[in-house]
């Protein structure tokens, strides 16, 4: 897999040749990341791409469903292979949550992340 890097605030990079691409491990991390941080219906080429965020966390007593929409994410993620721990953290100031997860990838690379959303 190749993937063309993005930078902190998500946007793609240019300019830097091979140095703008991601491949293996690094690539699926980042393939993941950014499946999960993506809102459903928000991709005008795929409206069935990204997880219902505005419901999930709009809503009390979700968690388990949060944990269900991320945890499928990442197993239908190319390299992925299994999905290890997952943790939620809610954030009351802003109706947002910080999601820890853990997955092995193809390259039997496990892989710890984290990424919050806020609505």
């Amino acid at each position: 897999m190749r993937l063309s890097r993005v930078d902190n605030d998500n946007d793609w990079t240019f300019g830097r040749g091979k140095a703008n691409y991601l491949r293996q491990s690094a690539a699926i991390k980042q393939h993941v990341k950014t499946r999960l941080q993506s809102f459903d219906k928000d991709w005008v080429h795929n409206i069935s791409h990204g997880i219902d965020w505005i419901n999930l966390l709009g809503n009390l007593g979700t968690e388990r469903r949060i944990l269900r929409a991320v945890e499928r994410t990442v197993l239908k993620t190319d390299g992925v292979v299994t999905v290890g721990t997952l943790q939620i953290v809610r954030r009351d100031k802003d109706r947002g949550i910080d999601i820890e997860y853990s997955y092995r990838d193809v390259f039997n690379e496990t892989i710890i992340d984290k990424f919050g959303i806020t609505i």
